[in-house]
């Protein structure tokens, strides 16, 4: 069986979330299943050498001056020339007219870009809208050609049959996510240049000036503990560009409490992972997510979360972290506070944490992600 596997996320830098699961599910697949050859398609070059090198893979780098393109035509002739039993597209859009003989399977992780709302970022350049606008074109059309399309959660599958016309909902799987392996790792002193000096103890979040992200709204929760109790935590925030010129940001300064809110941008894995397992809590308000790896990271980690109650957290959470309602900052700062003042409870959640996180793996993701490529082969096979 001949798969192909558009693998342009996992060479872009910085790698994000369609990357990093990208890299995790075709290393596992590729490692469990020897027996099926890989062509891997890039658009820029491996300068990390992070893909798998094994006899059952093959990369091409297939040039192409833009992304559509990249997507629409030379993907396509690859796959056409490579004479592919199933070309899966892992990054929400894909082909709109495929080869008849190779089956398409599409990973459609959310479909938040046909929403409005909050959680719906506004573009911040040309680059972003004109993205925006071709996926809102180009995700349906191809949702619906596909042979399967596979999405990360029960709660995006939902939203995906309910926001696009005239799939079969036989035709929409789930797939559930993993996180790095790092997260696991015992404690150690790397990276700790990374995220400057230590601050500890502390109270860790993920920001972001993406109103999805909830970060004023954590901000003013944090605020208001600080102005009504005598708290020993200090707030680090991480993945936050810009935070200089961020509302968050201004709400601390106008506070007066920039020495006890830390921002930081983007970090190295290494580091993200010191921070996760220092913390005395993370928490994670997001208003929308179609997974939440972060939440899997920190339990990974043995961080205790508490998340928001909204979306595909909790099905990602299950009963391993408290729940609050992202738009109430008064709930989120009682729910912290509860957490921080109980030792018990922390102990408790930290090792909830790493028996739900023990439940998600790559290895299930890539055996259920292969078990649809022997169906779609199967199939085309009979056809």
């Amino acid at each position: 069986m001949k798969i192909g596997i558009d693998a342009r996320f996992i060479t872009r830098h910085p790698r994000r979330g369609i990357g990093n699961y990208s890299l995790n599910v075709v290393a596992a697949l590729v490692r469990l299943f020897p027996q099926t050859h890989f062509y891997l398609y890039i658009s820029i070059p491996d300068s990390e050498a992070i893909l798998p090198v094994a006899p059952n893979v093959t990369v091409r780098r297939l040039a192409m001056p833009a992304y559509p393109l990249w997507e629409q035509v030379a993907l396509p002739r690859a796959a056409a020339a490579d004479r592919l039993d199933v070309l899966h597209c892992l990054g929400n859009t894909a082909p709109v007219f495929m080869p008849k003989s190779v089956r398409l399977i599409l990973s459609l992780m959310d479909v938040m870009f046909l929403q409005s709302g909050e959680f719906v970022p506004s573009p911040t350049n040309r680059y972003q809208a004109w993205g925006r606008h071709y996926r809102r074109i180009v995700a349906p059309r191809c949702a619906r050609a596909a042979h399967d399309v596979v999405t990360i959660s029960e709660f995006s599958r939902q939203d995906i049959l309910s926001l696009i016309d005239g799939l079969d909902p036989a035709r929409v799987h789930v797939t559930h996510l993993s996180c790095d392996a790092i997260f696991q790792q015992l404690p150690g002193t790397t990276a700790r240049a990374d995220v400057g000096a230590a601050v500890a103890p502390y109270i860790f979040a993920l920001g972001a000036d993406d109103p999805r992200k909830n970060t004023l709204r954590l901000v003013e929760a944090y605020l208001a503990l600080l102005r009504e109790n005598d708290l020993g935590y200090d707030l680090v925030i991480s993945g936050y560009s810009q935070w200089e010129h961020g509302e968050a940001y201004q709400a601390v300064v106008n506070a007066g409490q920039a020495d006890r809110v830390h921002f930081h941008g983007f970090i190295s894995i290494e580091a993200l992972a010191v921070l996760y397992r220092e913390a005395a809590l993370f928490v994670y308000p997001s208003l929308y997510e179609g997974f939440g790896i972060p939440i899997l990271e920190a339990f990974s980690s043995g961080c205790p979360v508490i998340a928001s109650g909204t979306t595909s957290i909790p099905e990602v959470g299950g009963d391993a972290a408290l729940y609050v309602d992202p738009l109430d900052s008064a709930d989120i700062a009682a729910t912290m506070l509860r957490v921080l003042r109980d030792d018990a409870l922390r102990s408790d959640l930290a090792q909830r944490g790493r028996d739900r996180a023990a439940q998600f793996t790559w290895e299930a993701t890539a055996r259920q992600t292969h078990g649809l490529y022997e169906r779609s082969f199967s199939t085309g096979s009979a056809a």
